[in-house]
This record gives structure tokens, sequence and C-alpha cells, in this order.
């Protein structure tokens, strides 16, 4: 008996939390079509962009900055710095990337589907959830990557610059496989002191973000620099002003349905979960830029394909592949051949025993005295 009556109260706990939270949800949608150019803009310091390429209608058109330390900006400038480096950009140039590596088309060859959401669970703190399945239809290459960027129409800074379609925040921290027809569960929660720090506010007076998910990569024999591999564009609700409290609770029987159904879910994702390992990352207290990584192996056994730093990071010597078995941990270290102030994005290229190759993007800040971990999300 008293395990049914604490059964029936967890089931209510969305009910009692309703009238202090905000959960708002809605699909990702379709693909953006591949007839539309993705085209990145690096302006200078007075919002010219002299060597950037002529767009058409309905291109997806994005901006990045990169000069608030110059020009004392409160516009973020750390993942536009990362993105430029990437793609060795110099400060001093203007440039424009199309479809991420220079081509005027593109592919689709990664299927995302999936819901977003908006939640609040301490008043006037948003945060964004995406909960999405990532499929590639073909083989991929161990360097594609996935980019949520959340995108400003219209951007102030406070010393009243304004420059269109700004990039606030980007978020790369994402694990996925790459084998075709390979589903992943995309799980992805970015924080309300995250979103504020790059000056997104997902109040409900500020509804209207545009965030756009982008998939980097080629198929598994292609050579050359990675592109476009799938575009999503969805923009967050406008508001929930008309919404009551009771708007928010939904009927008891189908919560009680719902508690089945994410039953059945979770037992059917239990392989995958228990297989995926748990990774963490640092930066090494020494002098040269070093990172610690651990690998923790749960019910499968893991086996490393190595490590690649994205530029302008450069690793000093390789990584041995390595077998781990289910239940032991496993550290080794990733040198690099210098300090960059911007942050450190590592691709690590796994194996999973019966689930196939797996990439986890590990990101920390370039600076040595900033250090943080990364763990992975299954």
């Amino acid at each position: 008996m008293k395990r049914w009556l604490l059964f029936v109260l967890v089931l209510l706990l969305p009910l009692a939390s309703a009238s202090t939270s905000l959960h708002l949800e809605w699909n990702l949608g379709e693909q953006t079509d591949v007839e539309h150019r993705y085209v990145e803009h690096f302006p200078d310091q007075m919002m010219r962009c002299e060597d950037c390429n002529a767009t058409n209608d309905g291109d997806v058109v994005v901006n990045w900055w990169r000069h608030s330390e110059t020009t004392g900006s409160d516009w973020p400038d750390d993942d536009a710095n990362l993105r430029a480096g990437t793609n060795g950009i110099e400060l001093d140039q203007t440039a424009s990337l199309i479809n991420g590596n220079g081509e005027d088309t593109r592919q689709h060859l990664v299927d995302l589907t999936g819901t977003l959401s908006i939640r609040s669970d301490y008043e006037d703190q948003y945060y964004f959830v995406a909960n999405m399945t990532f499929t590639p239809t073909v083989e991929l290459r161990d360097d594609a990557l996935m980019q949520i960027l959340f995108i400003e129409r219209d951007a102030t800074d406070q010393h009243g610059r304004e420059l269109p379609l700004l990039v606030r925040d980007m978020t790369s921290d994402v694990g996925f496989f790459t084998k075709a027809n390979n589903s992943s569960a995309v799980d992805v929660e970015i924080s309300y002191e995250h979103l504020s720090a790059a000056g997104v506010d997902l109040s409900e007076e500020a509804y209207g973000w545009r965030v756009i998910f982008v998939v980097l990569g080629a198929e598994d024999n292609a050579t050359g620099q990675p592109g476009v591999i799938a575009m999503y564009e969805t923009t967050v609700p406008t508001s929930t002003e008309d919404l009551t409290v009771l708007d928010h609770l939904p009927p008891l029987a189908m919560i009680i349905v719902a508690a089945f159904i994410i039953g059945s879910v979770i037992r059917g994702s239990l392989n995958q979960e228990h297989g995926l390992p748990e990774i963490r990352a640092l930066w090494k207290d020494s002098k040269d830029p070093v990172v610690l990584i651990e690998i923790l192996a749960k019910k499968k056994l893991i086996t490393t394909e190595g490590c690649e730093a994205i530029a302008p990071w450069t690793m000093r010597g390789g990584v041995k592949r390595s077998k781990i078995e289910p239940g032991e941990a496993f550290t080794f270290e990733v040198r690099l051949k210098k300090w960059h102030q911007q942050g450190l994005l590592i691709l690590l290229k796994m194996d999973v025993e019966s689930l196939g190759g797996w990439t986890q993007n590990i990101r920390l800040p370039g600076r040595k005295d900033e250090e943080r971990s990364v763990e992975v999300e299954a």
C-alpha cells in the first residue's frame, strides 16, 4: 500500500510544481531545404564586411562578432573567435563562410527529430532543453559536429551599436553515433547561467529567439573541409500570457499513461544508456597545455580510436588505441603544442561494443587558469 501511495505522490509532483514552474514545449519541425545556403559573416569592429559574399533571398544568414575586447562591447565573442579560428580567419579579416566549406550547394545527410522546450524551475530563470534523435543516413566521418546557435534578430550593445542576426551563443558539446542508420538520443540542456552569460534572456517578454541546429561533417570516404550536412531552424514561441495555471495541469489519466510510456522508453533505451561511457576532461596543472581525459566504461567494451584537436589548436603527437573493459576506468593525456585564447575543442573518437562508432565533442576554455570538466550526455 505504501508503495502505491509513493507512486501516486510521484505522479502528482508535476501538479504540485506547475503553479510555480514553466514548461513550454514545441516540435523541432522539418529540415531547412538544401536549396537555402547557410551564410556566416565575420564583420569588422565597425560592423562592415567588405570582403563578405553577397547573399540571396532564402539564405540562412548569421553574423559572428569578434571585437568585444577592442571595442568594450558587451556582445559575446568567445564562440565567434573559436569559429573563426577553426576556419583560419584572422582577427583583422572580414570574410564569409558559405555552407561551412565554401560550396554553393549542400547535402542533407542527418535526420533530426524531437522536441524543444523552455523551462523555469525558479522565477525568471529560464533554460533550454532539446530532446532529439540524431540519425545519419550515410556513414559519416569522425569529425562530424553539431552546433546549436541562439540568434538575436536585432542586437544592440551597451554603446548603441546595432548588428542584425547576431550569434549570441553556440553550444557544440554533443555526442552522437556516426554510423549510417544508427540513431542516438541527443538530450541537451543549456542552463540559465550559461544563457544569461551570453545575453540570451528567455523570459516571457523576450520570446522570439531564433534557434538554428547545424550539423557540419562529410561522408566517411569524402576529403576536404566539413560542410553543412543538416540544418534545422525554429523560433521560440512568442508568448504564454493567455495560459492559466490550469493549462499547465494535464489530466491525471494522461500523466499515468505518460508514466507507462516513459517507463517503456526507458526500458528500451537501457542497453544504449548503460553502454555509453562517462567522460571527463580537465586541464592538467602544468606549464604546457595538457588535457587529462578520463573514460569510465559501463557495461560495454570501449575502444578509443584517437583524438583530434580543432584549429587553431594542434596536438603534440598522437593518442594510442586502447581498450577499456566494462567497469574499468582509463585516463590518458592529450598534449598540445601551445596555448591559445580561443576555447579548445577536441573530438574524441571511440567504438562502443555492439553499438558502433561514437564521437564525443570535448570543449574547454583556452586560458590555463580556467578549469572545467565535461561529461558525456547520453
